[in-house]
């Protein structure tokens, strides 16, 4: 029952955001590229938060050098999450023209596509905080996993 209920939330947590974008554009959005930064598009304060939390996060934890590679794992895993829900996002659109059947096959792969990017993040977070001191992980352990909640919460892309 409980992994029945897991996976129900993992689902909606994954799907949520492509449902929503089959749904339409967001207001004051529509037709405007979010790829302008300069512009002031609606995504870029949330990919803001994401950066500003990561190099905040990193200051704080005051890395060695030689911690610095199991750091760089777990930023890339963040942003390539963030960066896939952009993907999925821009695509949304179209998969919103397709047939109400290759649309739950959408919802379905987005799942799974978030499930198995959630899954590398947890494995670089355990790598990273298993490298830490005891004072880091006392930094760490209360954002650790709430960072890999941005790019699900916004759907923003990373700047990098």
């Amino acid at each position: 029952m409980k992994k029945r209920a897991w996976f129900a939330v993992a689902f909606a947590a994954a799907a949520t955001p492509v449902l929503a974008q089959m749904g339409g554009g967001r207001r004051g959005n529509r037709g405007r590229p979010s790829e302008e930064p300069s512009k002031g598009g609606g995504q870029e304060p949330q990919a803001d938060m994401l950066e500003v939390t990561l190099h905040e996060f990193h200051e704080d934890l005051k890395l060695s050098p030689a911690q610095e590679p199991a750091w760089e794992s777990y930023l890339d895993k963040v942003r390539a999450l963030a960066n896939d829900i952009a993907r999925e996002r821009s695509k949304g659109r179209t998969a919103a023209q397709g047939s109400v059947l290759q649309r739950v096959d959408l919802a379905v792969d987005a799942a799974r596509n978030r499930l198995t990017a959630l899954e590398d993040i947890a494995q670089a977070a355990k790598a990273l905080y298993g490298g830490l001191s005891a004072d880091q992980q006392r930094v760490a352990d209360p954002r650790l996993a709430n960072i890999m909640s941005i790019p699900l919460a916004s759907g923003a892309p990373p700047r990098k």
